[in-house]
């Protein structure tokens, strides 16, 4: 492989493990998820070690380089969009069940206020008794 292959071979995988995690979410399956983070954490972290620094030598810029470059780039932005989208729908998911637990909560509220109503009526009528 060449210099340029490596990098995009990567950056397809992750391409690919984003897509996996959008599916996972979209079916609640949050264990497969989970196991996805790692390996996805480890392509991330390939990726940055490639991006050369300004001490590396710089690549002559031939065509052939560029057209390499631009594809990476919108690969890179492709894998970029996947991450907000998947992002997106947890914050969906979170915003859901807070929501949920909020209600659950108010209910939870109102039930224990009738509870204590209820017993303080009770023991009102055996005091009259």
């Amino acid at each position: 492989m060449s210099d340029t292959e490596l990098p995009f071979f990567e950056i397809e995988a992750l391409n690919s493990l984003l897509e996996q995690e959008f599916d996972f979410l979209k079916a609640q399956d949050f264990e497969s998820f989970e196991k996805l983070q790692s390996r996805k954490q480890e392509l991330l972290n390939f990726l940055v070690d490639e991006i050369p620094g300004a001490s590396d030598q710089r690549l002559e810029a031939s065509e052939s380089v560029i057209a390499e470059n631009e594809d990476i780039s919108k690969k890179l932005a492709e894998c970029q969009s996947l991450q907000h989208r998947n992002e997106l729908l947890i914050n969906q998911k979170l915003t859901s069940i807070q929501e949920v637990l909020s209600t659950l909560g108010y209910q939870n509220m109102m039930s224990s206020k009738d509870t204590y109503e209820h017993l303080n009526k009770r023991k009102r009528a055996k005091d009259s008794s």
